[in-house]
């Protein structure tokens, strides 16, 4: 039953508009999504798993960019971060533009986020406002 919930919540995710409008995630769900995503292509003593994403906005004609990386920690908290492959490349950056829905105006101004899960369920979210 577990797996079918998490299934839903994943399509919700992934569908956008319409669906996404209905469905209310909260920021641990958010979290626990992006980490399952990661986890799908991870070794079994994975210890940490980071999610990053920063965008620069269109100025003076240019379009704007994202940066996206996917880290791991694997083995020893102390090891250093590794590149991992997500489930799917668009999945956690799609799932963190879903924490803009659950803030007020003012918050949603972020350019820059990075998702930190550790295996304990432990996790942290910061945003990275403009100057």
């Amino acid at each position: 039953m577990k797996m079918v919930a998490t299934a839903l919540a994943l399509l919700a995710l992934a569908a956008g508009g319409a669906a996404n409008a209905q469905v209310r995630f909260t920021d641990a769900e958010i979290v626990g999504l992006i980490g399952k995503c990661l986890q799908e292509n991870a070794p079994e003593n994975w210890q940490t798993v980071i999610f990053t994403l920063d965008q620069a906005p269109a100025a003076a004609g240019k379009k704007g960019s994202t940066t996206v990386s996917y880290k791991m920690v694997v083995g020893s908290e102390n090891s250093p971060p590794q590149d991992v492959k997500p489930c799917r490349p668009d999945y956690a950056t799609k799932a963190v533009e879903t924490f803009r829905e659950n803030q007020d105006e003012k918050s949603r101004g972020w350019t820059g986020v990075t998702v930190t899960l550790h295996r304990d369920r432990r996790y942290s979210i910061a945003f990275r406002y403009p100057k």
